[in-house]
């Protein structure tokens, strides 16, 4: 081989190491800013926790495999428990020699809610739930039209349903801007929102910010004994 070819392999072989060196930097960094916020919010926080990609019942955390939870930070705003974390999951895609694996990632908030309850998952209506409703498949439908045409709401108890989005809570969801882009769901004891794309610090206090504010509007009879 001559010395043209060997510089061309060692030119190779130290950018493939370069790439790792600075993959393992951005990598570390991107910890120590979690660690950063943990420690300043008196949070706590690990890199990697993958038992709360198991945690919940959503459809979202069914999906592909190798399912796990990166950036956890746990800790109390406002007096509530939560978690906070960036959950992803991988999907093989393409076929013949185009096959490949895609991650997909989101940026998920739960709050602890005071008792396990039924299933409540709103989110905002479009063009696709509308095509299911020509062939029959329907959502829960509110006395506000308005809210019906905006939201999709999918629950197990409807009257648990018209407990949580009662009146005054339909208002404030219809003009707040946040729910244009954030669902959210009710599932045992959790009420979780989520949205696609990588988790940053600075993401942390307005998720857990959102899902406290649903959680404050539920009235307080519906966390008691039902009957």
């Amino acid at each position: 081989m001559d010395a043209l070819g060997v510089l061309t392999i060692l030119a190779f072989g130290l950018l493939i190491l370069g790439i790792f060196l600075l993959g393992r930097y951005l990598q570390r960094r991107k910890r120590a800013e979690f660690q950063a916020w943990a420690d300043a919010h008196g949070w706590s926080y690990r890199p990697r926790d993958d038992r709360w990609a198991g945690h919940f019942r959503a459809p979202l955390f069914h999906r592909g495999h190798r399912r796990g939870a990166h950036h956890v930070v746990e800790g109390s705003h406002r007096g509530r428990r939560l978690v906070v974390f960036e959950y992803f999951y991988v999907e093989r895609q393409g076929s013949g020699k185009n096959r490949r694996n895609v991650t997909y990632r989101f940026a998920v908030a739960s709050v602890f809610t005071p008792a396990p309850r039924p299933t409540l998952e709103v989110s905002r209506e479009h063009v696709g739930h509308r095509l299911l409703g020509v062939f029959g498949v329907k959502d829960l439908q509110l006395e506000s039209e308005e809210f019906n045409r905006a939201f999709r709401i999918q629950t197990e108890d409807d009257r648990f349903a018209y407990d949580i989005l009662h009146p005054r809570t339909m208002e404030w969801m219809l003009g707040d801007e946040r729910f244009k882009a954030l669902p959210f769901r009710i599932d045992n004891g959790d009420l979780m929102s989520w949205r696609q794309g990588r988790l940053r610090p600075a993401d942390i206090a307005p998720l857990a910010t959102f899902v406290v504010d649903i959680l404050e509007r539920v009235p307080d009879y519906v966390w008691q004994n039902r009957t």
